[in-house]
């Protein structure tokens, strides 16, 4: 019997072009939060069919960075910082409760190897670092893995939701080089303080990296939002 590799189609191309386009442009604050639009005039402005805009849009609304409204009508996600501070604040009392269990619990749920495969990421040298681009991807692996590892399912099913709705809060967090530096720092000293089973520290490790990272994700986000209304005033 013979294989033969099968190309990716046309529409998957043209949907992942689309994708990773209007992706692009929520992240940089060209669509902005709460602004509407239709498939319609997405198709028109890239120059393309609907068909790949909305299967787009359908993968941006996984992510959590737009929503449906009326018939054919999106809109970015807006930002509302009540929300995203009340996730946040979900967000630490679920990976406090997960790091207390890899440096505590004796439960046959608890998999500790998983910091094998944590470690061999995150302690490398500096010039094996990943870019700006790459590291939040990364980042939601290592809290994900975390909770996982802790072995509450329920924990980490509401992790995984709590992940996806605030991943363009988490995205800007990493606008900056000196913050890659600081996360690959901060998960060293949390990985270090489990494998020693020092809970008071990791607790303390975790608390802090949380709330750094909610802090200077909004002070970007505030920055960014208005230097682009500024940007559109005639």
């Amino acid at each position: 019997m013979t294989f033969t590799t099968s190309e990716p189609t046309p529409l998957l191309a043209h949907s992942e072009r689309v994708f990773l386009q209007l992706r692009q442009e929520i992240y940089q604050f060209v669509l902005l939060p709460g602004d509407r639009f239709t498939e319609v005039d997405i198709a028109r402005r890239l120059g393309c069919s609907r068909t790949p805009v909305r299967e787009a849009l359908l993968l941006l609304q996984n992510e959590g960075l737009v929503r449906r409204c009326l018939r054919n009508g999106w809109e970015v996600f807006p930002i509302d910082f009540d929300v995203y501070e009340d996730l946040y604040e979900t967000r630490a009392l679920i990976e406090v409760n997960s790091v207390r269990s890899l440096c505590s619990s004796t439960s046959a749920k608890v998999n500790r190897e998983v910091l094998t495969g944590l470690n061999a990421v995150w302690l490398v040298a500096p010039q094996e670092r990943l870019a700006c681009d790459d590291i939040a991807a990364l980042d939601e692996q290592f809290h994900l893995a975390l909770t996982e590892a802790a072995g509450n399912r329920e924990l980490t099913a509401i992790l995984t939701n709590i992940t996806n709705r605030i991943r363009i809060m988490r995205r800007l967090d990493f606008e900056y080089e000196t913050r890659v530096n600081q996360t690959y720092k901060e998960h060293a000293e949390l990985l270090e303080a489990i494998e020693q089973r020092d809970e008071a520290r990791a607790v303390a490790l975790i608390t802090a990296h949380i709330q750094d990272a909610y802090q200077g994700a909004s002070t970007i986000t505030l920055r960014r939002l208005q230097g682009v209304r500024v940007k559109q005033i005639p």
